[in-house]
């Protein structure tokens, strides 16, 4: 059994990302829930405020049963927390403040029936008027008060710092070994800030993660209206390894790193190859942790693609005695969260999970989490998972990279997200 070595690690109370709510099946199974900007899956999806950009939000409700589903906003401020101080007409222009969803179509030509809901955000019935964080919360209205089913997270954009930003192997904790680190400006010159420490707050992000997300980290000198972060520990990350993939088109025929597809009534269910622990870099093209919904049998990618119990199995000779073991990637709405923790089965020596999935191409990585940092978890927080164990850490690995400034002006009543940017190693 391999050692695991736990480095600290900067971890985000605050973050948070779409996810789907526990509540009662009377209400509709959700699975599925995508938010995507151009067509593409962004977990984190920031728009310009005042633009023409839009987040497609979807979600399938597995039956052919039609539940009235609406949704509604709220501004949040950079810790996910209500913004209090501000009234709804001051931050969303809406006709309503429950917006029906009026797109769905029933499922076709598949074994395990649903329904796809869909709407695009900002839209004429909703707008935001603010920049900083929204929530939009999906429920079901069919009884006398309607039920949350999933939230949904968007980060609108007022762009008025500028950030520039670079990636290096050679960390404060070693050279072109098994880290990477951000050294970043972020130039306020275009607000009025009296104390960039009090007042500015970043998070940084690998892959979209949210449970090694590095927030507040103390910049290493300011320099005017300029703060910046260089040789700073604290924006190191473990590096990771390219992610894993698997890809089923087809209930016919297995695809990529699939072993087997059987029916078995009621469900399709898909046996992914039995995965290993990694001892060495993999270089191997993926899409650090997105998955792509899609067929080759029918027309509609969206409505006519099967779902498969899919079958997870990682060979471990022993199982973690004060950890646990998760599946995770970009489309695991929630995170390092309950739903996609796997259990450990002595007879195979292996831990094993098995998920309800939608056809198409998987990228995935398994994330070990000491239980101590389980017990660290806030409603709007994740417990960080460590990829050192299966996956290794290889300052060669591909990774995209996000960071997120907000501005709170003494006095003002919200919070602002005054930048955002993008990098990859």
């Amino acid at each position: 059994m391999f050692i695991l070595l736990f480095a600290f690690l900067a971890v985000s109370a605050f973050a948070q990302q779409s996810r789907i709510l526990p509540c009662d099946p009377e209400y509709g199974r959700i699975l599925t829930l995508r938010t995507e900007v151009g067509g593409w899956l962004e977990p984190l999806p920031v728009l310009t405020l005042g633009s023409n950009q839009e987040v497609e939000v979807s979600f399938d409700e597995m039956s052919h049963e039609y539940h009235r589903y609406v949704y509604r906003l709220q501004h949040c401020d950079f810790r996910w927390q209500p913004t209090e101080d501000l009234f709804y007409s001051e931050y969303a222009e809406s006709t309503q403040e429950d917006v029906p969803i009026e797109d769905y179509t029933e499922s076709q030509n598949v074994t395990t029936h649903y329904t796809h809901y869909a709407f695009n955000f900002p839209n004429p019935d909703m707008r935001p008027l603010v920049s900083g964080n929204y929530r939009l919360t999906i429920l079901c209205d069919e009884g006398s008060e309607p039920v949350p089913v999933a939230e949904v997270c968007i980060r609108m954009l007022e762009p008025l710092v500028g950030i520039t930003a670079d990636l290096t192997t050679n960390t404060e904790v070693d050279v072109n070994a098994r880290h990477q680190q951000i050294t970043m400006t972020v130039d306020c010159s275009k607000l009025n800030v009296r104390d960039l420490r009090e007042e500015v707050h970043t998070i940084v992000l690998q892959n979209d993660r949210l449970d090694n997300a590095v927030v507040d980290a103390a910049p290493s000198y300011i320099n005017g209206d300029k703060a910046i972060w260089d040789h700073q520990r604290d924006l190191v990350f473990p590096a990771a390894n390219e992610y894993r993939k698997f890809e089923i088109l087809s209930p016919r025929y297995p695809g990529l790193h699939t072993e087997s597809i059987h029916y078995f009534e009621p469900f399709l269910h898909a046996t992914i190859m039995t995965d290993e622990q990694r001892r060495n870099y993999l270089a191997v093209e993926d899409l650090n942790g997105v998955n792509v919904i899609r067929n080759t049998d029918n027309q509609d990618d969206l409505s006519e693609t099967e779902y498969m119990l899919t079958h997870f199995t990682l060979e471990c000779d022993e199982p973690f005695y004060d950890a646990d073991v998760f599946l995770n990637g970009k489309w695991t709405t929630g995170g390092v969260s309950p739903e996609w923790k796997l259990t450990y089965d002595k007879e195979q020596k292996a831990y094993v999970g098995t998920y309800m999935l939608k056809m198409g191409y998987y990228n995935y990585q398994y994330l070990v989490v000491p239980r101590e940092n389980q017990l660290k978890r806030t409603i709007f927080g994740e417990p960080c998972g460590f990829t050192e164990p299966f996956e290794g850490d290889y300052y060669q690995t591909s990774n995209d990279y996000r960071i997120l400034v907000y501005h709170h002006q003494p006095g003002a009543r919200y919070d602002r997200l005054v930048g955002a940017v993008a990098l990859k190693h």
